[in-house]
């Protein structure tokens, strides 16, 4: 049998902002590359749309007393494929969750939640849970083959007992319902006089 893998905790950086450290799957060391290791995200970052779970990334000391880090480095979006060592085919997805009443710590609808994602094969960390009246938020890892709206279809399709409410990507905008158009009656400067029936001769 095989040794079993170590799960680390890395940090995640964009030159030095949005700093968070998930934990991640210790895969080895990378060659050619002192320090350097490979490893498998486990969780769903809250402040990197990518990597994001199941995402292999390559992280290194940027000095002695610190996390192994892996730092975007200012690249724009779409270049942020070339930091990742293997895409684990999913995308980062946000929902806020409203839970019905009676359930004021939210655990019920997390619970839910959580399971109907479990369904989906989706992945689901909670962020923060519901209070002072504001909605729990949700962090999803979503198969590549889900589009955002699909996933909402399919978790409400679940009947959970919350409201779900699409944060990240941003749902489209409804489009503004046109008003139906009325026909303006025909005002008429004079009314047409009745032509009177003529009598027929005796």
């Amino acid at each position: 049998m095989g040794a079993k893998s170590l799960t680390i905790k890395v940090s995640l950086t964009n030159e030095g902002e949005d700093v968070e450290t998930p934990w991640a799957q210790d895969l080895g060391p990378v060659a050619g590359r002192k320090g350097a290791r490979k490893v498998r995200l486990v969780n769903v970052p809250f402040l990197h749309a990518k990597p994001t779970w199941g995402d292999v990334i390559i992280v290194e000391h940027v000095d002695d007393d610190c996390l192994l880090t892996w730092d975007r480095g200012g690249l724009p979006w779409s270049k942020i494929g070339t930091r990742i060592h293997e895409d684990g085919g999913r995308w980062a997805m946000i929902v806020d969750y409203e839970p019905h009443p009676g359930d004021d710590t939210g655990a019920t609808a997390f619970r839910a939640l959580s399971k109907a994602c479990t369904e989906l094969e989706i992945i689901c960390e909670g962020c923060i849970g519901p209070r002072n009246g504001k909605p729990g938020r949700a962090y999803l890892a979503v198969p590549r083959e889900l589009t955002d709206p699909q996933v909402m279809t399919k978790l409400r399709g679940k009947s959970l007992p919350c409201e779900l409410i699409q944060i990240h990507p941003a749902p489209p905008k409804r489009k503004p319902m046109r008003r139906a158009k009325t026909k303006r009656a025909e005002t008429r400067t004079a009314a047409k006089k009745l032509s009177k029936p003529r009598r027929r001769g005796a």
